[in-house]
């Protein structure tokens, strides 16, 4: 059986990622999978508070181990193929995915060019070259055992799963519900990883989707043709909007998000200037009250008052905190169907 990885989430059939939830909804109730011996490790690149947490948490309580090794513990690591190694990388990637495939039963990584250093100044790689997830994929293709994406420059998988599992707790069967992710302003322009993993998810289950947001912010169009693709194969809708207060009419959920202008990508000053001009697309009461009394949710961590108002956040259709814990109880049931249906390729 060849190895199963989990990088867009859209390696999966829409009927395993529910069974994935399903599970997860079932081990929060009682009767969690033990899986002593089994040792995770997680790669991070960039800091993590939910994503590292509720990894080491949930393994933890599957009685597992987990070893961390963060940004600045390890060599610096080469990911291109062929490369003359006579500069600052000491390490390359073919190498050490085997070494770490030896020394545990699952990998997860976290590396974002976008999250930290880079996104904000000028001069770093162009959007092209960063969606093509060259160091995720590249330790997917050469580890032996699976690997996990904790959040690349693309997409950030883990979040939509734990974000479904919350829905399906809520409202059960998820097909043809009206879900709306909306941008929302904040005073940096952010990754798309999470909106991308967030638009991609419903839509491969059935919901039906409609993204809003300014004109310029515009998700990457290879993206929007997988959703829009799953979408249709899985009996939803995908629609996209620039009116906030019309996407939300009749809304059954309200995701909000953050994402940097790809029609600005590298060129920061005038994004800024652009994106400051959106400052009433923050989320308020007003707005929730043209949906359909939809939950609301956001991934965290959420700028209050700029995002969304503190009166939406402390709601009682908020799952904000729920979708976080959540976070732990998804990973576990992808970890247990990693662990019992993936083992080392040979």
């Amino acid at each position: 059986m060849t190895k199963k990885d989990f990088i867009t989430g859209a390696e999966f059939p829409p009927e395993q990622i529910m069974a994935i939830i399903q599970a997860a909804i079932s081990y929060k109730k009682g009767g969690i999978p033990h899986h002593p011996q089994k040792i995770l490790t997680l790669l991070f690149n960039n800091p993590s508070l939910r994503t590292r947490l509720s990894f080491e948490s949930g393994m933890k309580k599957m009685k597992g181990h987990v070893n961390v090794i963060s940004a600045g513990d390890s060599w610096n690591m080469e990911y291109e193929e062929g490369a003359i190694m006579n500069g600052q990388t000491q390490e390359h990637i073919k190498d050490a995915a085997r070494v770490i495939s030896g020394y545990g039963d699952v990998i997860g990584m976290r590396k974002s060019e976008l999250i930290t250093t880079k996104i904000g100044f000028e001069g770093e790689s162009g959007w092209d070259e960063l969606k093509q997830d060259v160091e995720i994929n590249a330790l997917a293709k050469y580890a032996t055992v699976p690997v996990i994406n904790l959040e690349s420059n693309l997409f950030h998988p883990c979040q939509a799963l734990a974000d479904m599992m919350t829905l399906v707790e809520n409202m059960g069967d998820l097909r043809k519900k009206k879900y709306v992710l909306t941008w929302a302003p904040h005073p940096k322009p952010l990754p798309l990883a999470t909106p991308h993993s967030q638009l991609l998810m419903p839509a491969m289950l059935g919901m039906d989707v409609t993204l809003v947001h300014p004109k310029g912010f515009e998700l990457d169009e290879d993206v929007m043709a997988l959703a829009q693709e799953k979408s249709q194969r899985a009996g939803g809708f995908l629609s996209l909007a620039h009116d906030q207060a019309e996407a939300f009419k009749d809304a059954e959920v309200v995701v909000a998000k953050s994402w940097a202008s790809l029609a600005y990508f590298g060129q920061w000053e005038k994004e800024a200037a652009y994106r400051n001009q959106f400052h009433d697309w923050t989320v308020d009461e007003s707005k929730m009250s043209l949906t359909d009394n939809a939950f609301f949710m956001h991934c965290l961590p959420v700028r209050r008052n700029v995002v969304v108002t503190d009166a939406v956040l402390d709601s009682t259709q908020s799952l904000i905190l729920l979708e976080a814990e959540n976070r732990m109880w998804a990973q576990m049931a992808l970890l247990h169907f990693l662990l019992t249906n993936a083992p080392h390729e040979n």
